[in-house]
């Protein structure tokens, strides 16, 4: 009698341990967008954020860039874009489903919506590429949880970069999606050199890290001749 129950609780455990890795493979796109809410939710509690009629009046203007070069991901989600005014915050970053996250302070650096656009083409493909979803399947794994169990996910482990080969791919595909767009390819690269000359300027900054940001522009530009794509006039930022 033991045996049997100790083998039928064994069976038990393997058929739910397949039964969440299984959830967790076949997750959908509405699933994918379920969890990336409600780790935006997360985000925003953790930061304090709070909607106000300024914040409100920028978010809607982001969107608007969102809307355009989303239009042309390969992945057809709801992006929707936050806006974090803390003025130390100096970065971007996507998460499942299509949220956005973009600082005041990385804002603070552009006078085009075409650097905008570069910013947010960015994180929208860093989410159509999949590197998002991968990122999430892998934690429901390690944490041995069902898609059902997701609102269990904390937000830290999806706020760091992607590695370089998938930062690489991500600037090429949002340069691309933010050309169809309208946009030109320019303010990608004058956003980047921004970036590096702010980096060049910080006595503690990695060679490392200059060296990433150097090779990125050099991709774009590369970019630019090989795809042939239009450098129209970049259209000033118009802040609401």
């Amino acid at each position: 009698m033991f045996t049997f129950r100790f083998y039928g609780m064994l069976a038990l455990c393997l058929l739910l341990s397949l039964s969440r890795a299984r959830s967790a493979d076949q997750l959908s796109d509405a699933e994918e967008v379920r969890i990336g809410e409600m780790l935006a939710a997360k985000e925003i509690e953790l930061e304090g954020l709070q909607s106000s009629p300024q914040t409100t009046r920028i978010e809607k203007y982001l969107q608007v860039i969102v809307d355009r070069v989303g239009a042309h991901a390969d992945r057809k989600l709801p992006y929707k874009v936050h806006y974090d005014p803390n003025p130390g915050f100096r970065s971007a970053f996507g998460l499942p489903g299509g949220q956005i996250f973009i600082g005041a302070g990385l804002l603070a650096f552009a006078d085009s919506e075409d650097q905008i656009a570069a910013v947010l083409g960015h994180e929208i493909e860093h989410i159509a590429l999949n590197q998002c979803r991968e990122r999430l399947l892998k934690r429901l794994a390690e944490e041995h949880l069902s898609v059902a169990d997701a609102n269990e996910l904390k937000i830290e482990p999806f706020l760091p970069g992607y590695g370089k080969e998938n930062e690489l791919a991500a600037d090429k595909h949002g340069v691309l999606i933010a050309s169809a767009a309208g946009y030109s390819p320019q303010g990608a690269v004058r956003m980047l050199q921004t970036l590096l000359l702010m980096e060049q300027q910080m006595p503690n900054t990695s060679s490392e890290a200059r060296a990433s940001l150097e090779n990125r522009v050099a991709l774009i530009q590369q970019l630019m001749l090989s795809e042939h794509l239009a450098t129209p006039k970049e259209t000033p930022v118009r802040w609401p």
